[in-house]
């Protein structure tokens, strides 16, 4: 069990105040809901430090997403070997769900290979796959302050990582495909805005079930609609806007570093991604735990500050728990006295035995 001891604020605050500018912004953003929250998604996002998380994400993304790409297009043009056109149209539309850098950019090429080279690039990147998923459930765990012993075991976490690399791997490119048939069939403006529609619906359907399957903790439908919907749209919008810039700086860089030009280019792809993500679900924590307003002083002086700034500050030893009979008690005072150098700043206490 893990419990926490919240001092109440004592009469006749004694902490140094800050200076008067920085003082003024702390009472504005606390008195507007949109920027106070937005303060509260960052400042929780750099204390989740989930920024290491999205580039764990962004590495094993990176490996999984070229050999599932190769091996699909190499069973595609074989299975649709009477239609090559439709075949390379399949394999582009997987492609730009994620990559982003469809046209001209990078090609797929099928490959004359053997069944066993197709399992074993199969298996590559399932295993990369699985890694993803299994970080972005130790980033969700994390962000929802699950402590660690209440977090998946082996199998569940297999089983869990498994569903969402169907739903992310599957869901979100099979909406893409949808939305290209549609507007083929029905040639229109009108049917491109209602099919784009349908398809953030779509997407956002897909990622709010994903947040949900990533976390032991209870999470409800609607808590996760906010941070999904931006997600949905953010997705979107910067596959809209980065397809034309990534293909042309791509290609423009290739002819003076290469390849490298790619990896590099992709890399940042998949952690832009990865962090935009992770963002959208600390904003569902946020809201859905009421963490906001954060106090301005808890940025520049790692102080607890506001009743929100303590309630996170009292769940993050509570998420370290690794044992069921570990107890943690935390205790936020107010103001401490300096520490005076040379000292630091705690201090281990002495244990019986």
């Amino acid at each position: 069990m893990t419990t926490a001891h919240e001092e109440e604020p004592e009469a006749g605050d004694q902490r140094e105040p800050l200076p008067r500018p920085l003082d003024r912004l702390d009472r504005l953003q606390q008195r507007f809901p949109p920027l106070a929250v937005a303060v509260a998604v960052v400042k929780k996002f750099g204390d989740d430090d989930a920024s290491s998380l999205a580039s764990l994400v962004s590495y094993y993304a990176f490996l999984s997403v070229f050999p599932l790409l190769i091996v699909l297009a190499t069973v595609v043009s074989r299975v649709l070997a009477g239609y090559p056109e439709l075949a390379d149209e399949i394999v582009r539309t997987a492609a730009g769900s994620f990559l982003s850098v469809g046209g001209d950019g990078v090609t797929f090429v099928p490959l004359d290979v053997s069944g066993l080279a197709l399992v074993v690039g199969l298996v590559v990147g399932l295993w990369s796959g699985l890694a993803v998923a299994n970080t972005m459930q130790t980033a969700m765990d994390t962000i929802y302050e699950v402590p660690k012993v209440r977090r998946s075991g082996l199998l569940p976490r297999l089983a869990r990582s498994v569903l969402l690399l169907v739903l992310v791997g599957v869901g979100l490119p099979l909406t893409t495909v949808l939305q290209g048939i549609a507007v083929r069939a029905v040639a229109g403006p009108a049917t491109s805005v209602v099919t784009t529609g349908v398809v953030l619906l779509l997407n956002t359907a897909v990622i709010a079930t994903a947040f949900r399957q990533a976390t032991v903790a209870t999470v409800s439908w609607r808590s996760v609609l906010p941070g999904a919907a931006i997600a949905a749209v953010a997705w979107a919008v910067m596959q809209s806007l980065a397809t034309g810039l990534l293909t042309s700086r791509i290609s423009g860089a290739q002819s003076q570093y290469g390849t490298f030009a790619v990896v590099v280019g992709l890399l940042f792809w998949f952690f832009l991604l990865a962090q935009v993500t992770l963002y959208c679900a600390e904003l569902n924590t946020v809201l859905a735990m009421r963490l906001w307003p954060r106090g301005l002083r808890s940025v520049v002086r790692s102080e607890a500050d506001t009743d929100a700034d303590r309630r996170a500050y009292a769940a993050y030893p509570r998420r370290e728990a690794q044992a069921v009979n570990l107890e943690v008690e935390v205790t936020i005072r107010e103001a401490d006295p300096p520490t005076p150098a040379g000292q630091p700043a705690i201090a281990a206490k002495p244990t019986d035995g």
